[in-house]
Parts: structure tokens; sequence; C-alpha cells
């Protein structure tokens, strides 16, 4: 799997972040960061994985790192999981007159996209 997303730089780019149970423990992810902790509580986990991320950031532009540590994706087996929930998110979950409804990403979603300018 070649992940394709535009490349993040110092001035702009995109965090994703995906939480998902496995057995009785949560597991966090940064995607876009390679970075992976686990937990018992999703929120409290949610929260740890997005202020490892964001000191990742603020680390790299600090001290003017390379725009590379910005793209140092996670394996392939946590972007298999966060398509897959992405694709489920998206499906319709009913119709009203017509229109269908799309599941909100903001129930119950593993998922998380930060953009940072």
């Amino acid at each position: 799997m070649n992940i394709q997303r535009q490349k993040n730089t110092k001035e702009k780019g995109v965090i994703e972040f995906l939480v998902y149970k496995e057995e009785n423990k949560y597991i966090g992810v940064c995607l876009t960061f390679d970075i992976v902790e686990e937990g018992k509580n999703p929120t409290e986990l949610m929260n740890s994985i997005k202020e490892a991320a964001h000191l990742h950031l603020d680390t790299v532009i600090r001290e003017k790192l390379s725009d590379q540590l910005l793209n140092r994706y996670a394996p392939e087996e946590y972007w298999k999981k966060y398509f897959a929930a992405a694709k489920e998110i998206e499906k319709p979950v009913q119709s009203v007159n017509n229109t269908s409804l799309i599941r909100s990403p903001y129930h119950r979603s593993p998922l998380l996209s930060v953009q940072f300018a």
C-alpha cells in the first residue's frame, strides 16, 4: 500500500489520527508521524496522542528539522484500519425524503484529522 497524502511542511499540513479497540485496550495512532500509544480510555488516549503529535510538530519547527519528519507515516496495518473506518463512516445510515444521511464523524468516530497552518 502506497500512502498518497499531500506533503506536510512547517508552514501547513494535516495530521491524521486513529483510535481503535483491540481486546481490552485502546490503540492510538498518529498516522502522519508514526506515533503509537495504548490506553484504557479512548478519549484520554486521543488527547495524549494529539499532545505527542503536537510536541513532535513543535520540535521540528523550533529546531528547524527536516520536513521529512512531518511525513513519517505509520505502518500499513494502521492505514488499512483507518481507511476501513473512514469508509464505514461514509456509508449512508438512512434515507429521509430521498436524501441519504451520513454518519457524523464526531459520534463514536475513531478518526481525527487536524490541520495546521
